[in-house]
């Protein structure tokens, strides 16, 4: 078990800050607990009186833990603020917007619980510094993915917009309330009947969205550049992570002898169990690209994957040239196919004060940007049962 409270799971973003005396952005240190990034950046937005374009970070931190980040604003003010789940403090200038290019990673402080022996978990982590892990994206990366109705940007890219607006306003997930499940479903039963749909809304941007329906019933293209851009950003990259994951999936079917298998939310996670194995396969030197329509492929093995999969899903490269949502697009990039945790260490171990006659392991060490702790955990837990 991870994550029972938020001090569990502690994130720091590794960060090369030019920082100076003054300059147009303003840097803070942001720390936080019970929100995601985009999430908060909303919320600071408001409370700032910022536009939310004004604030930008290197990368996207999960709601679960307590994470320690750096944001900035376009904007000489201060304005260092504290509030129950977050505070945000000033830090300095830069001269430019804080970006992904500037962050070199995370460093994790992890503590695991419930564990029947806390000896064979620190064996496990001794065989994952070792072994590295497959650098799939978690879970996390799929919050958006709906298993019943699919993926929004699968359905943007067979140009189904009603699919695409049906799966944005009617999808669940479990971080939402009961009252707006509740809502989305009304949504799901009413389609087509906006004007009623439009009275179950379950927040400001699918009233929006509703309302437009309302006048425009079958305007579902227009209606689609109602979403945020950051909105679709993200359904954008969950889909281009999952055929990330599928394509490394097949590789590790084809080139490992018995992986084993975890459950994931789009799919199985395999595990190879030796850096033996890794290596003889080439994981630890091989990058895969994200889906684009322009795409480096440096490994003929993945260019072949990645043409039986599209043609599994009835896709091609050129439906990613896709002009529905010409403000978003569909931008491919090299992501390494292993990782190994840096500085991956047994930092304590003893009695869960949670969970009587149980045990606990603190673990700390490092990955590069992009890749999921969880992973990490998941491989370990593997050695441990």
């Amino acid at each position: 078990m991870i994550k029972a409270a938020p001090e569990d799971f502690l994130v720091e973003e590794r960060i090369e800050l030019p920082r100076l005396e003054s300059g147009a952005y303003r840097v803070y240190l942001l720390t936080k607990s019970g929100w995601t990034t985009p999430d908060l950046v909303r919320h600071l937005a408001r409370v700032c009186g910022v536009s939310p374009e004004a604030i930008a970070y290197g990368g996207k931190k999960d709601k679960h833990g307590l994470t320690r980040q750096f944001v900035t604003i376009r904007d000489g003010r201060d304005f260092s603020r504290k509030e129950k789940a977050f505070a945000l403090e000033a830090r300095g200038f830069l001269d430019r917007p804080l970006g992904p290019d500037l962050l070199r990673g995370n460093a994790f402080r992890i503590t695991v619980r419930n564990l029947r022996d806390a000896a064979a978990a620190a064996a496990a982590a001794a065989a994952v510094r070792s072994s590295g892990v497959p650098n799939f994206f978690d879970d996390q990366r799929f919050r958006s993915y709906d298993p019943e109705r699919g993926f929004f940007a699968e359905k943007i890219l067979r140009r189904h917009w009603n699919g695409a607006l049906q799966v944005y306003l009617t999808s669940t997930t479990p971080e939402m309330n009961r009252e707006e499940k509740a809502r989305r479903r009304a949504v799901f039963e009413l389609w087509k009947d906006w004007p009623k749909a439009l009275a179950q809304a379950p927040g400001p941007e699918e009233r929006r969205i509703l309302a437009y329906l309302a006048e425009h019933p079958k305007e579902y293209a227009r209606a689609l550049h109602k979403i945020p851009e950051d909105e679709i950003s993200i359904r954008y990259s969950a889909f281009q992570s999952h055929l990330w994951n599928e394509v490394l999936r097949r590789l590790v079917r084809k080139t490992i002898a018995d992986p084993a298998a975890v459950a994931g939310a789009e799919g199985e996670y395999l595990f190879w169990r030796t850096p033996e194995t890794a290596a003889k396969a080439g994981f630890f030197d091989l990058n895969i690209p994200t889906a684009a329509s322009r795409m480096q492929v440096p490994d003929e093995r993945i260019k072949s994957l990645y043409g039986d999969l599209l043609r599994d899903k009835e896709l091609t490269l050129s439906d990613f040239r896709t002009r529905a949502l010409s403000r978003v697009y569909f931008k491919s990039f090299l992501r390494s196919a292993a990782v190994v945790p840096e500085d991956l260490a047994v930092v304590d171990t003893g009695p869960d004060e949670l969970h009587p006659g149980r045990s606990k392991i603190v673990l700390s060490f490092s990955l590069p940007r992009g890749s999921y702790a969880t992973m990490v955990i998941k491989r370990l837990m593997l050695d441990v049962g």
